[in-house]
């Protein structure tokens, strides 16, 4: 089944993105595919095959489980195992970061992305996305140039909470920040060494996409 039946619209993204570090894009994807990505977040998180959420991707890395209540799940670019749905997502992301590229010459390399679930009542504490890493880890993994998330919550309502607050001022004023609702469709991207962000929480299970361009490690 081929499902890259839109592109995502990288035009606005990319000059948001330009000129304020951040950039937001509703119904980023088709309905069908983000459908479909979170029936299989949902049946993943069914079958135990989601885990607790930890600092980086290597399985010795360290919990941060007071910080944060999302499990997650990784995918894997060339992966074969990995959906129909999970590939075109993965298709689409890779146009977006070639579209950047040619534009802001960021020179983004990697793709890392996991499926995140947080359960009703989680949270995730005002953070940074990026790790705290030596010469070495930075040659294993890249740096983290620009996060990612897609939101797959249908039906979402202010209500329901679980709102993205971003910190627009690199975190120094906790009342200059923007609350970005979680619905289904909604892209969001800015730089990761930017800004400070946390997760409110939800009174329902919260399903993303997240993910991070990192340079060339």
């Amino acid at each position: 089944m081929h499902l890259m039946t839109k592109r995502i619209n990288s035009d606005n993204l990319i000059t948001a993105l330009a000129t304020q570090g951040y950039a937001i894009t509703d119904q980023a994807l088709p309905l069908d595919l983000l459908t479909q990505l979170a029936q299989e977040a949902l049946n993943l998180q069914k079958t135990g095959a989601m885990q607790r959420a930890r600092t980086g991707k290597t399985p010795n890395a360290s919990s941060i489980n007071a910080l944060r209540g999302d499990f997650t799940y990784w995918l894997e670019e060339n992966d074969t195992r990995e959906s129909n749905a999970a590939r075109a997502y993965l298709e689409h992301m890779q146009a977006v970061k070639l579209s950047i590229n040619r534009a802001l010459f960021l020179g983004l390399f990697d793709f890392e992305t996991h499926f995140t679930i947080y359960p009703a009542g989680s949270s995730y504490s005002k953070h940074l996305d990026q790790f705290q890493q030596n010469k070495s880890q930075l040659n294993t993994y890249g740096q983290r140039k620009v996060s990612t998330i897609l939101y797959l919550n249908e039906n979402w309502q202010s209500q329901d909470g679980g709102q993205l607050r971003l910190y627009l001022d690199n975190g120094v004023k906790s009342n200059s920040y923007l609350d970005i609702e979680p619905t289904v469709g909604k892209l969001v991207l800015f730089l990761s060494e930017q800004f400070w962000h946390e997760v409110l929480p939800a009174q329902r299970d919260r399903i993303s996409l997240t993910g991070w361009f990192s340079t060339r490690s």
